[in-house]
């Protein structure tokens, strides 16, 4: 079995993302491109992503964006790690060559491009963030690399809050605690709150203290752009960032990899808020 046509075949593994703008990025950029290639979501429960992925070799996929819940559990199922992929222990993108899989951390340097655009210097700033799965594995990889002065994750399981410190090489004020309302509350004087937790997907919300004062907040969910997180930071005068601009910076990343062509995505930003309803 496989994928006799000249179509490259690339996909998004993950779960409930029925909304994701993933293939609506991918096909453009390769339509752009003038290559011929496709870009589809794959809706896969942990159960089944082994079978699912050496489905996609036989057909002879190319490339795999990993994103929630698979970004850590994928990990045992790849041939080998890129240096970053392996320091982070999450991936989010695959590259099939040659019949070996290799995995990819695109998400750092994603979320820190947007971030860089606001801030210059980290060394004095305090970091708040929101959950401790595979995308705030990235998060605090970014954030430790430059170099903040604290950094605070606040999580429903510590467990896994104090495994993501464990594997960090760091100096840096780094600590953890329950994500709780009480615990929200108890927040003061953030320079950059970071959310990556699916809270709109989940219906869940925190309400923030309309006197909390956060410099920057930086929500990870881009559906709707104007989130619940969101709408509350706008409220408190925070300066955001929206999840869609992570999104592109972290999907010209993996087409890099996939492709060797380092493309541009200017023209995407007004797709991509037209199909968020902006």
């Amino acid at each position: 079995m496989g994928n006799n046509s000249d179509q490259i075949l690339y996909c998004l593994l993950g779960n409930e993302i029925k909304n994701s703008l993933s293939p609506t990025i991918h096909n453009n950029l390769l339509k752009s491109n003038n290559l011929n290639g496709l870009y589809i979501t794959i809706n896969v429960d942990s159960a089944n992503l082994k079978g699912v992925i050496n489905t996609l070799c036989k057909l002879n996929f190319r490339g795999f964006n990993v994103t929630i819940p698979h970004k850590t559990n994928i990990l045992q199922y790849l041939d080998s790690l890129d240096p970053l992929a392996q320091e982070v222990n999450a991936v989010n993108t695959i590259l099939h060559d040659n019949k070996k899989l290799i995995g990819y951390n695109t998400d750092v340097e994603g979320f820190m491009t947007p971030l860089h655009g606001k801030i210059k210097n980290f060394d004095n700033k305090k970091a708040v963030i929101l959950g401790a799965g595979g995308a705030s594995k990235a998060v605090l990889y970014g954030l430790t690399q430059a170099n903040c002065k604290e950094i605070i994750i606040l999580n429903r399981s510590l467990e896994n809050a104090k495994a993501n410190i464990s594997k960090l090489n760091s100096d840096i004020s780094i600590s953890c605690d329950k994500l709780t309302q009480q615990n929200i509350d108890s927040l003061s004087d953030i320079d950059i709150l970071v959310n990556t937790v699916p809270l709109n997907k989940t219906n869940t919300s925190f309400l923030f203290n309309k006197k909390l004062n956060v410099k920057i907040a930086y929500d990870l969910e881009y559906v709707p752009k104007e989130t619940n997180f969101i709408k509350q930071m706008k409220s408190i005068n925070a300066d955001v960032i929206y999840g869609y601009e992570m999104l592109i910076a972290q999907a010209k990343l993996s087409f890099n990899i996939w492709t060797g062509i380092s493309s541009n995505t200017d023209s995407l930003n007004a797709k991509i808020l037209d199909l968020l309803g902006e």
